[in-house]
């Protein structure tokens, strides 16, 4: 019980430094991850403690305790403004690695990078009705963070058939895929892309950037290959057309491209995946 609340006082404690030196700056500023000096919050800002494990990240063989804190102007808004990932060792060394604001803000453990021991991965959602989502992955080895690149976005082209389907075509790879989309026809015919079945003004069509990218854990072994989902929309944000999935590994310093496809209907759940 008192290792436990000592804890809570040290994340605490943690949130206070970060927001009162945020606030003040000057010599006392805490630094970023990357040397750069973080901007001051306004001064109603508040912080919570949003997760927090013990696990090693830094390969030392000793359990950090990893804290995801989250700033709020409004203590009401399921919004964070800022968020941070504070690694704390057992000498008290403190690592802080800000991150840009969010909603639903998760963080997860997995070896993506072959390090043998987990990186930190962390998911927060944009908002609005794209559906968006950001991620961060960063290594703690030896105790330096280092962002690690995530995959970029999949391309992927349309082309509209007679008889309204859709062929999609995914630049990285070359492979087609069709898509019916006769449940709207009627819309496609009163925005005049169709005239009675038949192609009369094609559109480009518009893919989203990530609106997911799970850690997949198959074999349950702590090792971890990123599936994304990307939803592809036609005449408006909300019609869509369907979704641009794909599976990464690390390989050799860099994601690789192990799948991908495009499907029409595409079940949400963001958590990672055995």
């Amino acid at each position: 019980m008192f290792q436990k609340s000592a804890k809570i006082a040290l994340y605490t404690a943690v949130i206070g430094l970060l927001l009162g030196c945020l606030s003040f700056g000057g010599q006392g500023a805490v630094q970023a991850a990357n040397n750069e000096e973080l901007s001051p919050p306004p001064p109603a800002q508040q912080g919570q403690l949003i997760q927090t494990r013990e696990i090693d990240v830094t390969g030392d063989g000793v359990r950090d305790n990893v804290a995801l804190i989250g700033s709020k102007m409004d203590m009401n808004s399921p919004y964070y403004d800022k968020l941070f990932i504070v690694v704390t060792s057992p000498g008290q060394t403190q690592v802080v690695i800000p991150l840009q604001g969010g909603y639903n803000p998760n963080m997860q453990f997995c070896d993506f990078i072959g390090e043998k021991l987990p990186q930190i991965y962390v998911s927060a959602e944009n908002g609005g009705s794209g559906g968006l989502s950001t991620f961060y992955m960063y290594s703690l080895k030896n105790n330096v963070p280092t962002a690690i690149p995530l995959p970029a976005p999949l391309r992927v082209y349309a082309t509209f058939k007679d008889n309204y389907v859709v062929q999609m075509k995914i630049e990285e790879t070359g492979k087609s895929f069709k898509i019916d989309i006769k449940d709207r026809k009627d819309d496609y015919e009163q925005f005049g892309v169709y005239q009675n079945g038949k192609v009369v003004k094609p559109i480009i069509v518009n893919v989203d950037t990530y609106s997911l990218l799970i850690p997949v854990d198959k074999k349950g072994d702590g090792n971890c290959e990123l599936k994304g989902v990307q939803r592809i929309t036609g005449i408006a944000n909300a019609d869509t057309l369907g979704y641009v999935t794909s599976v990464w590994k690390w390989k050799k310093g860099r994601w690789i491209l192990k799948e991908s496809a495009v499907v029409k209907t595409y079940s949400y759940n963001n958590r990672l995946e055995h």
